[in-house]
């Protein structure tokens, strides 16, 4: 997508592999969440008991890592919108000007792979004569804002963005350009792999250019000032751990500072092309303006135009013919790229017949029901806290209270009047497609934030959650089982939607989101006494990982997991909370044996129970803030006398904490 996440953004997103089957528990109020192991005692193992049934009849593919239900929902998913274009794309006869038409003119030119092989290079013939005709630093100018246009970032990019320091503010943030390689070290590093990484990459650039119709030695003479001309830049940009660090990219500023900065650009020219005002802005990495300004002085044109032209041609490579694909990190199956083009390039488009075949308006009321029963009952238990400060509980109320959960679909879909795409004319649509994001995220600059402004599409398989908004957004096509269903039990929607939302509603008001204020600015509103409380109780939490090991020797480091773990044990208690309050004045009966309780707690481990390879786990250890499936089932539920209960599970069992050890935070 052309609009940008922000810094304190996460998204929810789990594996993807190729659009093939998978075995499906099905949705029903008696549904998955009975499918377990009555072999295996849920006091003493509860992640084989929830989830052995399952795994057995669902092994890990061999092209994946790890697999669980909702990777296999995430693949339904993928087939559901695959089926809803080819729909749209058998019929040519859609009236012109609908969306029905656009998707199928667009998926059709997508799929129409003789159609794009006959083509060749012709679809870039305009934008690279355009290159070639360069003959002054204006032309040079003039053409960068012309890729911009088409989201191709050469020479630095213009994103609207929230203010961070106010964002109700959508301002222009101004960034460093699209690089080939995918980090500064791959540019800058010394070590024999990156060396070689840097040659392949040149080799490939001379490639690209010979297949486009520059003579070999020239082709391979660019490459080599290309990768000095991206290697001089490089060298000046923030490394990947920098640029994630907020205040190393807050560098506000007015348009006349941006002059001053980077005047060897035509600021004046690009800003009134692009329609954007000239007001105040942000600029990401002031030091990559100053050296892009150096080099539109000494670099030579002839540099510059071969670097445009490959900068183009890499950008549009993905959707041209087989010779130019090959060489690209593109392996994707040609059904599931289409599926992601019209998705990134017409979201709402797709998102909107997505709904009407697979998110009714019940839906959207029963999640928002169990939204705000959650925040119901974390409202009262933060009122309660003994640990936090009243003034701290205050403002942790006041976030609480203005949290907005968008669900489903967005109040306003996007109008794509005036959108031209042909069914003959990929390229062409992908441009058209890339235009119209471009030009709507412009539109936006310089007014009031839009908060019903979604950065997923309601097709999405993923939801994000926006510290800084203080918003969480769940598309239709990630609520799906096990996460949610209308006809599923609220048994089983609060133990799986109901414990995620609940885990990260915790996040906008943890030692995390206390960095973040009601605003949305980076300020610290939690005491110190706060802290060091919330770090007392978290100690509790770390020290219990700790003790899970994957194989001898080898354990969770708590310190890494403690946050996400934390959050799962709020999430999990809160959700349970909600549920029983749900029941008051109707009792849910026992189904397949399970109480609803039990079956609660099931749903809640079956969501989180991935099957996950050795080796995977052994990296996970290393560098996920998430703990191993398994104890993200059994680490929360542990600690919880509720869960006790519902198993009547005996004191020392494995499943059991002794009181003196269970931990809790919220």
């Amino acid at each position: 997508m052309t609009t940008e996440f922000r810094r304190f953004s996460w998204v929810l997103a789990f594996p993807l592999l190729a659009l093939a089957a998978c075995t499906s528990s099905a949705s029903s109020a008696d549904g998955w969440a009975t499918n377990v192991d009555r072999k295996v005692d849920p006091c003493t193992d509860f992640d084989a008991f929830a989830n052995g049934p399952w795994r057995a009849a669902n092994p890990i593919p061999a092209q994946a890592s790890r697999w669980g239900r909702r990777a296999a929902a995430r693949e339904t998913n993928r087939r559901q919108v695959q089926e809803l274009l080819e729909g749209l794309s058998h019929r040519n006869d859609w009236p012109h000007g609908s969306i029905e038409r656009l998707l199928s003119d667009h998926y059709a030119s997508c799929m129409d792979e003789a159609g794009i092989e006959r083509l060749g290079l012709t679809p870039l013939a305009p934008l690279l004569a355009d290159i070639d005709a360069i003959r002054s630093p204006a032309d040079l100018q003039r053409n960068i804002q012309r890729l911009h246009a088409v989201a191709v970032r050469v020479g630095f990019g213009i994103v609207g963005v929230f203010d961070n320091h106010d964002p109700e503010r959508f301002i222009a943030n101004v960034v460093p350009a699209d690089l080939g390689m995918s980090s500064r070290d791959e540019y800058v590093g010394t070590e024999p792999q990156l060396v070689q990484a840097r040659e392949r990459y040149r080799t490939r650039v001379a490639r690209v250019l010979a297949l486009a119709g520059s003579p070999d030695a020239a082709a391979r003479e660019s490459s080599v000032a290309i990768l000095g001309l991206e290697t001089r830049l490089a060298g000046v940009s923030l490394t990947a751990t920098a640029s994630a660090d907020p205040a190393a990219t807050d560098h506000p500023m007015t348009f006349a500072q941006l002059e001053q900065l980077a005047p060897g650009v035509d600021w004046q020219g690009y800003f009134a092309e692009a329609g954007l005002p000239r007001a105040d802005l942000n600029v990401e990495q002031p030091n990559f303006l100053k050296q892009l300004d150096a080099e539109l002085r000494k670099t030579p044109l002839s540099v510059w135009k071969a670097y445009l032209r490959w900068r183009l041609l890499d950008s549009a490579s993905p959707f041209l013919s087989k010779s130019f694909v090959e060489g690209t990190a593109e392996t994707t199956p040609r059904a599931l790229r289409c599926i992601e083009s019209a998705e990134s390039l017409f979201g709402d488009a797709v998102g909107r017949k997505y709904v009407e075949r697979h998110f009714p308006p019940a839906a959207k009321a029963k999640v928002q029901e169990i939204v705000r029963a959650l925040l119901a009952v974390l409202k009262e238990d933060v009122a309660g806290l003994e640990w936090m400060r009243p003034e701290t509980r205050k403002k942790a109320l006041g976030k609480l209270e203005g949290f907005d959960a968008e669900v489903g679909y967005p109040e306003r879909w996007k109008d794509y009047a005036g959108v031209e795409v042909r069914r003959d004319a990929f390229w062409a649509n992908v441009a058209a497609g890339r235009r119209f994001n471009v030009g709507d995220n412009r539109r936006r600059i310089g007014k009031p934030t839009e908060r019903e402004a979604w950065q997923l599409p309601a097709s999405s398989p993923d939801a994000y959650i926006d510290l800084q908004l203080n918003q969480m957004v769940l598309p239709a096509g990630f609520l799906r089982p096990p996460a949610f269903a209308l006809d599923q039990s609220d048994a089983e929607n609060y133990g799986g939607i109901g414990a995620s939302v609940a885990h990260d509603l915790t996040h906008g008001i943890d030692a995390g989101g206390s960095e973040i204020d009601l605003l949305g600015r980076p300020r610290r509103w939690w005491t110190d006494t706060d802290r060091q409380e919330f770090q007392a109780r978290g100690r509790c939490v770390s020290e219990q990982f700790e003790g899970y090991f994957i194989e001898p020797g080898l354990h969770h480091r708590g310190t890494l997991v403690l946050s996400e773990a934390i959050g799962d044990l709020a999430g999990v208690r809160v959700a349970y909370l909600a549920f029983r309050r749900s029941m008051e004045g109707h009792p849910a009966p026992v189904r397949s044996g399970l109480t609803p309780e039990q079956r609660f707690f099931v749903a809640y481990g079956q969501l989180r129970g991935d099957a996950v390879r050795l080796e995977a786990q052994r990296q996970m250890l290393m560098t996920d803030p998430h703990p191993v499936p398994k104890y993200r089932v059994i680490g929360p539920l542990a600690n919880l006398p509720e869960f006790q209960r519902a198993f009547s599970c005996p004191a020392g069992a494995e499943m059991v904490r002794p009181p003196e050890k269970r931990c809790a935070v919220w």
